[in-house]
């Protein structure tokens, strides 16, 4: 499908709502929490891949990744779906959810490298091969967008790839001049949303650079500097022995047309763990890593690359595209997992 206007430097589709003119402020929205207290321990530990559904209720993986826990919008359990195995319906490996237009979702199985479709009664309705890494998008004829490099010959080096329902990469884009390192996945992938034109919104995770891509085609349609007087842009790898810099988490389009921007920032009290100059790599839990950073969310007109608002929390804010909320663990009792959902929203200032 292509993009109407497509060109290089095509204007984005104007942006318009209450706060144009700025003198914003953004606002977390608590729409329901989820816990395991139905099932106890089905949920993981970090719940990073929760989706939201176009019904309104909310997704994910299982904590053992080989069934699917549905939560009614009250944050209920609703139903569990799949199971462990290699049939019809059934997992190795389960990780981020897709949600689907008319309330389908998409399962993307990397023990099997297949992707599982559900309809909106949550029966199999078939199976798509599923080559490489899962997809971040379902785009608007129905393919697929992978936001990560392919490591063949005849992709690498490009940050993203439109995959057809065959499991073929049509098309790789993103850079004139595809190059790869391990060492700088913060440079040369991108991450994604989908405009409601069907175009692709990117960002490089170390960069503040706004980029707008037609998929029908692999044309860059534009590139935005945001302007802000705190990113702090580098190539260097996060080292916590010295001051990280910022990480863009996530990006998406709302119904204004404005994109938001969620980033990951050193806290304002920052200071190098104990741990920090050890060889060997360890996990963070989750307390160190609250301590370690700030959540930092964005407002931005993407025709001007100005910021309309921006808000900073202390508090950690998982997002994963594609939905629009944002998910926080919630402290509880020892034999519960809980966590909060948020939905992020731009009030004009009291």
């Amino acid at each position: 499908m292509a993009i109407a206007g497509c060109g290089a430097e095509a204007p984005p589709p104007e942006a318009s709502g209450p706060c144009t003119a700025g003198d914003c402020q953004i606002e977390l929205e608590h729409i329901t929490r989820i816990t395991d207290a139905d099932d106890p321990g089905i949920l993981p530990e970090y719940l990073i891949w929760l989706q939201e559904t176009e019904a309104g209720t909310f997704v994910s993986a299982t904590a053992d990744m080989t069934q699917i826990a549905e939560f009614d919008p009250n944050g209920r359990l609703a139903g569990v779906f799949g199971r462990a195995g290699q049939g019809p319906g059934e997992f190795l490996r389960l990780r981020t959810l897709i949600p689907g237009p008319g309330d389908t979702l998409f399962a993307p199985d990397k023990g099997q490298g297949r992707i599982t479709m559900f309809g909106p009664d949550r029966t199999p309705a078939g199976t798509l091969p599923m080559p490489f890494l899962s997809p971040a998008l379902v785009l608007l004829d129905g393919s697929f967008l992978v936001a990560r490099q392919i490591r063949r010959s005849e992709t690498i080096g490009y940050p993203m790839h439109v995959v057809d329902r065959e499991g073929r990469v049509v098309r790789s884009f993103g850079t004139d001049e595809p190059q790869y390192r391990p060492d700088l996945n913060h440079i040369l992938t991108r991450k994604v949303a989908l405009g409601q034109d069907g175009a692709v919104w990117a960002m490089a995770p170390a960069r503040y650079l706004l980029e707008r891509w037609d998929p029908s085609t692999g044309d860059q349609l534009q590139s935005t500097r945001i302007r802000s007087d705190w990113f702090r842009e580098s190539s260097e790898p996060t080292d916590y022995a010295v001051y990280p810099p910022p990480r863009v988490e996530g990006l998406w389009e709302d119904e204004d047309g404005f994109v938001w921007t969620i980033v990951r920032d050193a806290d304002v009290d920052w200071e190098a763990p104990p741990w920090a100059n050890e060889k060997e790599e360890r996990p963070i839990d989750l307390q160190e890593y609250n301590r370690l950073f700030d959540w930092v969310i964005e407002v931005v007109d993407p025709g001007s690359g100005r910021v309309l608002a921006s808000q900073r929390f202390s508090e950690v804010l998982w997002y994963r595209p594609p939905s629009r909320i944002l998910v926080s663990p919630v402290d509880t009792v020892l034999t519960t997992v809980a966590y909060d959902v948020w939905k992020p929203t731009l009030q004009q200032r009291r």
